[in-house]
């Protein structure tokens, strides 16, 4: 039977070199945060925009683990709310990271009581709903391509020890009342690399290790005033180079290597962030273009109104606008029919419920 990995705890250190080696990154990464930070906060889009890549988010680190559901399926799923497994997987991954942002937002820790509130609701109903929620796992589990852990590629510490590692891992977060913080002087963009990596290696679940291990990204990253909205997600640029990255993170495992390898992985999400928070500022001033362009050609103000749930909904009904706008009926229909007309939205043909689609916001959201 294949040994467990036994994981070298909190904190890491670096040699100057190594650590200097991070810092150009580092300083890139930080600025291009820095710039969607107040790109958001004086945008006229930023609350849709912050509803629309949560939800992109979700979909794009549940697609990591093998779901085929898309962003556009998901925008129906407001509307239709099916019980399809892969969905419900989707919709759990955004309460769960609602509740986290909610916390940490409110100035509470991110402590061992989060993560497991947050794989209580991560698991509800969804792939391995049977499977501890919110408790650490009590069985050897293994990362591989089939069931034998003989084929396995990861074999991570021992059950009895979740507790003893996750109590480490809060730590390394929140720091030690009575460590010198003079001794971990690393980055928050470093440290965030390294938690994640550290909670995936730890892998304290049975399952919803990955998709809670992309949700502590952020929260980290809120934590450490790196962002002060959820307004970055990392799992898009993940899922574009998924085996890159399961490959980074066997190599700080020491994985066909004779020690841990943290310079490469540190190095690829650093990168990893400026890639996405360079499309993310992308996104947004698109978003921003878009309802001005559209504000510029429409003359009611209910029209504008009804515009702008658009950019809330860029799937929607009648009664989604309805609930979103306040006004009556015959009044949405009247400048939904406006907005066909300038080809801002496209109907479906259906005589009842019929939907309207805002296919310039989902591509530049997709893109």
């Amino acid at each position: 039977m294949r040994k467990s990995y036994t994981l070298p705890p909190l904190p890491i250190t670096f040699d100057a070199e190594t650590e200097l080696s991070f810092y150009k990154l580092v300083v890139e990464a930080s600025s291009m945060l820095e710039k969607l930070k107040q790109k958001m906060r004086y945008s006229l889009v930023s609350e849709s925009f912050l509803q629309l890549i949560t939800l992109k988010e979700s979909v794009q680190s549940t697609r990591i683990e093998g779901t085929q559901v898309t962003f556009s399926e998901m925008l129906e799923d407001e509307i239709d709310q099916k019980e399809d497994w892969e969905k419900i997987e989707v919709r759990n991954y955004q309460k769960a990271l609602t509740i986290g942002i909610e916390t940490i937002q409110a100035g509470y820790p991110l402590s061992e009581r989060l993560i497991r509130d947050m794989h209580n609701t991560l698991m509800n109903d969804g792939r391995g709903s049977t499977s501890a929620r919110g408790e650490y796992r009590m069985i050897q589990n293994f990362i591989g391509p089939t069931n034998d852990i003989k084929d396995a590629s990861y074999v991570p510490p021992e059950p009895q020890l979740m507790g003893e590692y996750m109590a480490n891992l809060e730590r390394y977060i929140n720091g030690h009342p009575y460590m010198d913080e003079d001794k971990d002087n690393l980055h928050p963009l470093i440290k965030a690399a390294i938690i994640h990596a550290q909670f995936e290696s730890i892998h304290p679940f049975l399952d919803g290790n990955g998709r809670l291990g992309r949700i502590l990204i952020v929260l980290y990253m809120l934590h450490s005033n790196i962002i002060d909205s959820p307004s970055f997600f990392l799992s898009e640029e993940l899922e574009k180079e998924k085996f890159k990255y399961y490959s980074m993170l066997n190599g700080i495992r020491a994985i066909n290597r004779h020690e841990p390898d943290w310079h490469s992985w540190i190095t690829f999400f650093l990168e990893a962030t400026i890639r996405m928070a360079k499309r993310q500022i992308n996104k947004l001033e698109q978003a921003e273009r878009l309802f001005e362009e559209g504000l510029n050609k429409i003359q009611q103000p209910s029209t504008e109104k009804v515009w702008g749930a658009l950019f809330k909904y860029p799937i929607a009904t009648v009664h989604q606008i309805e609930k979103e706008t306040q006004l009556a009926p015959v009044t949405i229909r009247k400048s939904l029919n406006q907005l066909i007309e300038l080809s801002f939205i496209y109907g479906d043909d259906k005589k009842r419920n019929r939907r309207f689609f805002h296919y310039d916001l989902i591509r530049i959201i997709n893109d």
